[in-house]
């Protein structure tokens, strides 16, 4: 009897599919640089391992979900100057190694599962390690639910001033027209 694939086994069997791709291109007639082969590869083995392992501690209940407020803005960091060594830009993988498009469709399939889904919600770090690959392949990633507002946000509440019910509308203040070259109120010439 054989169990069902968890989401992190099926995502590290996708990695391992787009490694061998890699490695059949850098070796076959088309060969791409060595050195190219394996700073891709180490890139898609450190993916695996990290989403792996994160996948791992939520299965397990071991992951903490911290209160979804965003830390304060820190100043920027001095950028590197070292320059980057792997390509860039949306699909470049699958334009390197055509035959990462199956790896792709197959990513594309296992983000759209509810498994998967739920190990995006219980961790919001999990779309942050999963952009670099999206990108590389070309799929988007699923769209990040709506957080339900709070009660006290969308209930309107009564004053002694006001009726209860919905907000009275209002026109909008009239603001004469300016002038197209300077800015200035036209006078009202009727």
């Amino acid at each position: 009897m054989t169990h069902a694939a968890t989401p992190a086994e099926r995502f590290a069997g996708i990695i391992d599919t787009l490694c061998q791709a890699v490695a059949r291109r850098g070796g076959g007639r088309d060969r791409l640089a060595g050195t190219l082969v394996i700073l891709i590869w180490r890139h898609l083995r450190h993916l695996a391992a990290r989403i792996v392992a994160l996948a791992a501690r939520i299965e397990a209940g071991r992951h903490r979900r911290y209160p979804s407020r965003r830390p304060p803005r820190r100043p920027a960091a001095p950028r590197r100057s070292t320059p980057r060594v792997l390509p860039h830009g949306p699909a470049w993988l699958v334009r390197l190694v055509p035959e990462a498009a199956a790896g792709g469709s197959q990513l594309s399939y296992l983000l759209a599962e509810p498994e998967m889904a739920a190990l995006l919600d219980a961790a919001p770090q999990m779309r942050r390690l999963l952009r670099p690959l999206c990108r590389m392949l070309g799929v988007r990633l699923p769209p990040r639910p709506a957080e339900p507002a709070s009660p006290m946000a969308t209930e309107r509440r009564p004053t002694p001033d006001t009726p209860p019910g919905p907000a009275p509308l209002r026109p909008p203040p009239q603001q004469p027209p300016l002038a197209r070259s300077r800015g200035r109120p036209v006078p009202d010439v009727a």
